[in-house]
């Protein structure tokens, strides 16, 4: 047992000595904290600037553009009198789009025909365009109903009448899960995970292949002691950051999380063993300190997109998903969105438990055999 506690000494101070690991773990928490989250921070585009070309200048045009209005997806910035004017705007970048209402819009309505819009905006950017039909077509549905209503009370509907002067029924959707209907919600909680796990494997990489070309007490260890002060100097490490990324830090983004402390913490023990485990035993196959680092940071982008969050799973090849499944982030994730969305028992995150601590004893076993493999080899080379 002292001679654990001496090699876990000399591997503590070794950390504090090397500054790439150093520099790795708090910069690389702080940096990510910031760098991952960026591209959902607007989950939403709202008030996209809209110039409107109104033709028919009628009273159902002008409805048209009240409602388009009250809409939060655009903004009316401005009215112009031709359509060169309206392209004009949206091509300098001064408009997000352009509506037109042509001449005749009332009297189609009147005839009840389809009233006929034009509406046109930059294509390259799919959310502002998106958003700008989206919300002429929220408009255009208003002033229809109010058509159809109309045209019902004229004809002698009564049911048509007591609705239009009592409102209706009124439906009022309040999700439970993701309140603010965005991105940040449902992406944040995994997100952070993605990040810990990567970091995790780095840092892992960094001790584990920083050792193999000097000298220490860790060429006389077993492979069983020399996996066990591993784990001891990234389990803490690691179990102290995720306190900060999954409390601080998703507060600081207005991300709360829905899950208790138990299940959490019941779910991040296993993590964090499997995710040290995977990497003690591939930096017990690499030399070159660098290379496995490189190909970490490298992996990380993928990682993401087969993840689930920006590609959906059903559209990934068999094997590229049946490959996801075997990081420890996976189901860690996929527990985390449960916990985050839904507010899950620990009863209900059972399979992504065992899935965890499966791989935290496959993994460890792996990172056993590898490095008694590499103190095998050094033994024999030295």
């Amino acid at each position: 047992m002292s001679h654990w506690w001496s090699l876990w000494r000399e591997e503590l101070a070794q950390v504090w000595r090397d500054k790439a690991l150093l520099l790795t773990f708090f910069a690389g928490l702080g940096v990510y904290l910031v760098l991952y989250p960026a591209p959902y921070l607007h989950e939403v585009t709202t008030e996209q600037p809209v110039v409107v070309w109104d033709q028919d200048n009628s009273m159902a045009s002008r409805r048209l553009l009240r409602a388009l209005g009250a809409t939060p997806g655009v903004a009316i910035t401005a009215r112009v009198t031709s359509l060169d004017q309206a392209r004009t705007l949206v091509l300098s970048g001064d408009a997000a789009g352009m509506v037109w209402i042509p001449q005749g819009f009332e009297r189609d309505l009147r005839r009840s025909q389809s009233g006929e819009l034009v509406v046109a905006a930059n294509a390259n950017y799919f959310l502002p365009y998106g958003t700008i039909a989206e919300s002429v077509t929220a408009a255009a549905t208003v002033l229809g109903a109010q058509v159809r209503v109309a045209r019902q009370v004229l004809a002698g509907d009564g049911y048509a009448l007591q609705t239009s002067r009592l409102g209706g029924v009124d439906l009022n959707v309040v999700p439970s899960s993701n309140p603010g209907l965005g991105y940040l919600n449902y992406v944040l909680p995994g997100l952070f995970v993605l990040i810990l796990h990567q970091l995790m494997l780095i840092c892992a990489a960094l001790i584990g292949t920083g050792r193999w070309n000097r000298p220490g007490r860790w060429r006389s260890a077993t492979a069983t002691g020399l996996w066990s002060s591993d784990v001891a100097l990234l389990v803490p490490a690691f179990a102290l950051a995720a306190c900060w990324y999954l409390g601080p830090a998703l507060a600081f983004y207005d991300v709360a999380l829905l899950g208790n402390l138990v299940a959490l913490w019941g779910l991040l023990l296993p993590f964090l063993l499997a995710t040290a485990s995977l990497g003690i035993f591939l930096a017990s196959l690499v030399d070159r300190r660098d290379l496995l680092s490189q190909i970490l940071v490298l992996s990380s982008m993928p990682l993401l997109f087969i993840a689930g969050f920006v590609w959906p799973v059903e559209a990934l090849p068999l094997w590229l998903v049946a490959l996801w499944g075997l990081v420890p982030a996976e189901p860690m994730m996929q527990a985390m969105i449960r916990l985050n969305q839904l507010g899950a028992s620990p009863a209900e995150l059972m399979p992504q438990l065992w899935t965890l601590w499966g791989q935290a004893l496959a993994y460890g076993v792996l990172a056993w055999v590898g490095l008694k493999r590499r103190l095998m080899r050094q033994s024999v080379g030295g």
